[in-house]
């Protein structure tokens, strides 16, 4: 680390009081700090992140613009009352609608071809089936839109096809916001080693130490490192994508075991698969980044046996992703001081509801 004394000049731009600091730089905190801004053009934001560029799960994950399948709904009625349930699924499909008007559909390579839950245990597919008309119901309560859920069958599977479903490129999601944001402060690469909710004060661990107004932690699955009281647990997703496959017929996007595992299409007939974290819960309940051999094996396997891709098909890259979730999978919004708010917790679903959840946090920062 390098050793120098502050200049004169640096003190006069550096040691200030921001109005606002967003611990963060992904969806969350980079729409938290855009919708701040948007607010109050003439406050002084900084945006911190630990990382070169965002790297939990805002540029990692596997670019679904989707509110939930059945068997995800089905889960979620174990853990959370039907209310909450609605409410998430409404903040989602609003998320996606916010997300999609303020960066632009060109800007995301944002494509809404609907999905497909696919299933090979017929007891699961009849027990989904038999729920179809609450999802619908849902659906039709939280964003207006009826008839989202129906039987069907693709590529020789019993399904469920979902409308209104699409997908995204995460990279080209982040760095359309960024180029929206480039009137903020950005401060990439900078570990945050403490911090004060009460007196919105940051120290990094180089010992830099910065003042604000206001603080707004948007760390997501590394939250519990800031505030370990939260109930939020990191989750490992692990994805691949494959070398080109002639003829593929996986060109939608699709859900599979209540989210666990998703697959799509992406440009030129490759394909995307990741998921079964399920597979080895404990394990995945993890910051590291890396890849589970186990799991890694199994979506081999799945590809191969399940899927029925043709023998001869590679991986071209492969990668993790960190996700927060919490118990019941809704968030966590809320002030932690008078000076200090706290969203995180997307619990899988940053793309639909990080910048939802940061434009409300920018409003209760005020």
């Amino acid at each position: 680390m390098i050793q120098a004394e502050r200049s004169f000049w640096e003190s006069e731009l550096y040691e200030r009081t921001y109005d606002l600091i967003v611990i963060g730089g992904g969806l969350t905190g980079q729409s938290t700090a855009h919708f701040f801004k948007k607010k109050n053009p003439k406050a002084s934001v900084m945006v911190l992140d630990r990382g070169f560029f965002p790297i939990g799960a805002s540029t990692r994950n596997a670019g679904f613009a989707c509110f939930g399948s059945v068997t995800e709904h089905m889960a979620d009625m174990k853990i959370e009352e039907e209310s909450k349930i609605i409410d998430r699924i409404r903040r989602r499909f609003n998320g996606l609608k916010l997300l999609r008007s303020t960066l632009g559909d060109e800007n995301l390579d944002y494509r809404e071809p609907g999905a497909y839950e696919i299933f090979t245990d017929e007891q699961v597919y009849d027990d989904a089936l038999d729920h179809i008309d609450i999802c619908n119901r849902w659906l039709k309560e939280a964003a207006g839109v009826e008839e989202v859920y129906e039987q069907t069958e693709h590529n020789g599977f019993p399904a469920i096809s979902i409308k209104h479903e699409g997908c995204l490129h995460p990279g080209k999601m982040m760095k359309t916001l960024y180029q929206k944001n480039l009137d903020l402060e950005f401060r990439w690469q900078s570990q945050v080693q403490n911090i004060n909710v009460e007196l919105a004060q940051v120290t990094l661990s180089n010992g830099i130490e910065l003042n604000a107004d206001r603080l707004a932690i948007a760390t997501n699955s590394f939250t519990s490192k800031l505030l370990p009281e939260l109930d939020i647990k990191p989750g490992r997703g692990f994805v691949f994508v494959t070398k080109p496959i002639p003829d593929l017929k996986w060109q939608g996007t699709y859900h599979y075991d209540a989210g666990y595992y998703y697959f799509r299409g992406i440009g030129e007939n490759r394909m995307l698969l990741g998921g079964a974290r399920s597979l080895d819960i404990d394990v995945e309940t993890t910051t590291e980044f890396g890849t589970n051999q186990k799991i890694r094996d199994h979506l081999i396997q799945f590809a191969d046996e399940v899927l029925e891709l043709p023998h001869n098909w590679e991986i071209e890259k492969e990668w993790s992703g960190i996700m927060g979730f919490t118990s019941t999978k809704s968030p966590i919004l809320k002030k932690v001081s008078g000076k200090t708010v706290i969203a995180a917790g997307l619990s899988g679903m940053g793309v639909a509801l990080g910048m939802q959840l940061g434009r409300e946090a920018s409003e209760l920062v005020i």
